[in-house]
């Protein structure tokens, strides 16, 4: 409630620029900034003839 009570609420600034069904929603300019820089792998797999020949029991 406004402090006033005779004061009206602000009215709805109503545009069209809704997104559509099936439409990718926007992406703010702060989180676009982070998109960039994909996280680094931590180590490299080793080739499966190296885990292969670790394997017990064969």
């Amino acid at each position: 409630m406004p402090k006033n009570t005779f004061q009206r609420p602000r009215p709805v600034a109503r545009t069209n620029n809704v997104p559509r069904h099936g439409a990718p929603l926007p992406i703010k300019k702060t989180e676009a900034r982070k998109v960039p820089q994909p996280k680094q792998s931590p180590a490299p797999l080793p080739s499966l003839e190296a885990l292969l020949a670790k394997s017990p029991g064969h």
